[in-house]
């Protein structure tokens, strides 16, 4: 049995996991400001309520996760940031994301896989009306994931999507379309399915490749309050240096089903896209884990683990 590093290294998750909590309770204090009641002249009124739901700043977002069993770990913290272009695109304008994500990886040393796994990614996407019921959403993203040892094409890789949106009624959409992941066992996958608004305060979202249905618990007319079910599939690809081999590629997947908490700005609920502060919590099981090897062929089956994730964005 080969010595395995500990699967769960908490110490470096703690910082980030510290500006969440910074931003849980900064988000909370703004929004019990907003909510006071102000004096303000008259002529202000309307001006404020045209104004009040008007995205301020630039969106940046940040994310913790943890996938844990009793013998392996993987960790990842993730911060992003979107930056609208504003002229010359048209309503809504393209926005453009810029990420980094770092994942913390323990596996046996027989393997000789590196603990310390990195992206950086860039991606575009756009969203335009095209006739009276359909919409076309389009997405380009690159990827730089690397153990920052290997920097050769084995670490760039490319995302994207091509959706055709079909609003058959305010409480039915259809969605037609395909997502490249950019991932080695699994390039490209289809996003078929429907969103549905059965009753105020539920919303079905039943889009291959993570369907997931969501609950309306608490509404003050400022924040609302969304318990969600869900599942799916998940993982990435890096490219990496194996000692004695050289360049090589490693691939993490599983399937997982979760449930989760969000809290954020009222909207309603066909509304697919809302600006503001969110935050939110989700836990789940990960099942049919697996580490695989491109230059080897080699498939790792890892056991069945837990799942922790937290996000909020401002």
């Amino acid at each position: 049995m080969p010595q395995r590093k500990s699967g769960w290294t908490a110490q470096k998750p703690i910082p980030l996991v510290g500006a969440l909590a910074v931003g849980l309770l900064c988000m909370l204090i703004t929004d019990a400001i907003a909510a006071a009641p102000r004096m303000q002249p008259q002529s202000a009124k309307t001006d404020s309520a045209s104004t009040s739901q008007r995205p301020r700043g630039i969106p940046i977002g940040l994310e913790s996760a943890w996938i844990v069993d009793s013998e392996t770990g993987l960790s990842t913290q993730s911060a992003n940031l979107k930056l609208p272009l504003l002229r010359g695109f048209g309503t809504p304008p393209p926005i453009v994301k810029i990420g980094f994500a770092y994942t913390d990886l323990s596996t046996p040393d027989s393997l000789g896989l590196p603990n310390d796994l990195y992206e950086y990614s860039i991606g575009l996407s756009t969203i335009r009306k095209i006739r009276e019921r359909w919409m076309l959403r389009t997405m380009l993203g690159m990827n730089f994931a690397t153990d920052n040892e290997n920097r050769s094409s084995d670490a760039w890789r490319f995302t994207g999507g091509v959706f055709a949106i079909h609003q058959k009624s305010p409480q039915l959409s259809w969605t037609f379309g395909a997502i490249a992941l950019g991932r080695s066992d699994l390039p490209v996958v289809p996003a078929i399915g429907a969103v549905w608004l059965p009753r105020p305060g539920t919303r079905v979202d039943l889009i291959l490749p993570n369907p997931k249905v969501n609950f309306l618990v608490a509404d003050n007319g400022q924040r609302q309050q969304w318990c969600y079910l869900g599942g799916g599939l998940n993982g990435n690809t890096w490219g990496y240096e194996r000692p004695g081999f050289g360049d090589d590629t490693l691939t993490y997947s599983d399937l997982r089903i979760v449930a989760g908490w969000e809290s954020r700005p009222s909207a309603p609920a066909n509304q697919p896209y809302v600006p503001g502060r969110k935050f939110g919590i989700e836990a789940g099981y990960a099942f049919s884990r697996d580490l695989e090897f491109e230059d080897e062929a080699i498939e790792l089956s890892l056991d069945d683990a837990l799942i922790f994730r937290i996000n909020t964005r401002y």
